[in-house]
């Protein structure tokens, strides 16, 4: 009799469970009813009410959020509802200008066919379509590439701009004289090996973003020749306003 009464206590405990899918599903639909900010936090942040309203206690409510918020970067189909609610809205917080770290690593380097990797609005890839090279870049928000295509126009240059993911886009093998990653997200070990294989020989890799891991991104790139890294307190390219640690780094594909 215990061990029946234990066993439907079980039961009804692991339904009370919320569903991680089902609870992912409704930020969506949530997120998808707010209206254009540029500000990502705005957007992820008053959900926490949301969730407390519906009978989640404050703590748990936190932690739901903190989840949510991770997947609506990393995540595809969050990826894309996020990224086109901070383009559609206005007053950017990204500075619009090139990257500083792209600008100087391009300079006496030939042009050829560069890969702009979670591209936004486009100022990297327009840029370097001004200097001279062949571009292609992809993101995951309709939003950015229709910007990125406009701003192109605008410049008189032409871009290839395509709608994916990271996960989605092919990005070949030994096709690229260089590839910029700048403010998307810290690079894995499996990014390492995609950016390696699809680098030409010679061909570089430049990425900014903030970070507070020790050396990390240095470690991917040993099998690189590293022409430049930096582990600094600086103004970032987002949210300007204030310093931030900031890695940067050049690294070089040997040749084969």
């Amino acid at each position: 009799m215990k061990r029946w009464l234990w066993l439907c206590i079980t039961a009804a405990l692991l339904c009370a469970q919320p569903d991680p899918e089902a609870q992912w599903k409704a930020f969506l639909a949530w997120l998808s009813a707010r209206p254009p900010d540029s500000k990502p936090a705005n957007l992820i942040r008053p959900y926490r009410a949301e969730l407390i309203l519906n009978g989640m206690p404050p703590a748990e409510a936190e932690r739901e959020l903190e989840r949510l918020g991770h997947l609506a970067f990393t995540r595809p189909d969050g990826a894309k509802i996020l990224w086109n609610k901070v383009y559609g809205g206005h007053d950017p917080i990204f500075v619009q200008t090139p990257n500083a770290l792209l600008a100087s690593a391009i300079l006496d380097r030939k042009p050829g066919k560069a890969l702009d990797f979670g591209m936004g609005q486009g100022r990297n890839a327009v840029f370097l379509a001004t200097q001279g090279w062949d571009v292609t870049g992809f993101d995951p928000s309709d939003e950015a590439v229709r910007l990125a295509q406009a701003n192109a126009a605008k410049a008189g240059v032409k871009i290839r701009a395509v709608v994916a993911s990271d996960d989605q886009f092919d990005f070949g093998a030994a096709q690229w004289d260089l590839i910029a990653m700048t403010y998307v997200r810290s690079p894995t070990a499996r990014d390492t090996e995609r950016i390696r294989r699809a680098l030409a020989p010679g061909g570089i890799f430049v990425y900014e973003n903030g970070s507070d891991s020790h050396n990390e991104l240095l470690k991917l790139f040993l099998e690189f020749r590293i022409l430049r890294f930096e582990d600094v307190d600086a103004f970032p390219d987002w949210n300007p306003g204030e310093k931030i640690r900031l890695e940067r780094l050049v690294a070089e594909k040997p040749p084969e």
